[in-house]
């Protein structure tokens, strides 16, 4: 019985302090791989494409097609930010406030213009933060660092009655 004790306190005073700084340092780690490859690029500019419709809004372009079902998925899970907007060449199946069709033309020169990207991550200072393959991995990489890129909204703080 004073082994198991000792046992349980070794492993509440050691193992479990350790567990939880290795976990969080991971996560650190991770964030800030993350938040390099996120750095501002430069400045969207594509001839022929209006950028105004980018002012104040984390976009995302879709410039190839992927699986039918993805970027709804994507869509779902980001349109209750207000500031999430997707510009794609792929139409919804239903009309939607923050998604615009656009050319496979346009979409043609503003993929070649980036590095020949299916995706491009731009956020509401119009600046590109990164782009991505038209590929699973890319998908996976470009919906982690949207997450990250999205301005969070501020939550109500309480006040005391004086």
């Amino acid at each position: 019985m004073k082994y198991l004790v000792s046992s349980v306190v070794f492993i509440l005073i050691a193992i479990v302090p350790f567990g939880s700084w290795y976990y969080l340092q991971t996560g650190l780690n991770y964030r800030k791989e993350a938040l390099k490859e996120l750095e501002p690029k430069e400045q969207f500019s594509v001839d022929g494409f209006d950028s105004s419709i980018l002012k104040s809004k984390t976009t995302l372009f879709q410039l190839k097609s992927v699986e039918e079902d993805v970027l709804p998925q994507i869509f779902e899970q980001y349109n209750k930010s207000e500031t999430y907007q997707v510009v794609a060449i792929d139409s919804p199946e239903e009309e939607q406030n923050n998604w615009i069709t656009i050319s496979p033309i346009i979409a043609d020169v503003i993929s070649s213009k980036y590095d020949d990207a299916g995706f491009i991550l731009v956020d509401t200072s119009m600046m590109v933060r990164n782009t991505y393959p038209a590929d699973m991995d890319g998908v996976r990489r470009m919906i982690e660092h949207t997450s990250i890129v999205l301005p969070r909204i501020k939550e109500i703080d309480i006040k005391l009655k004086k």
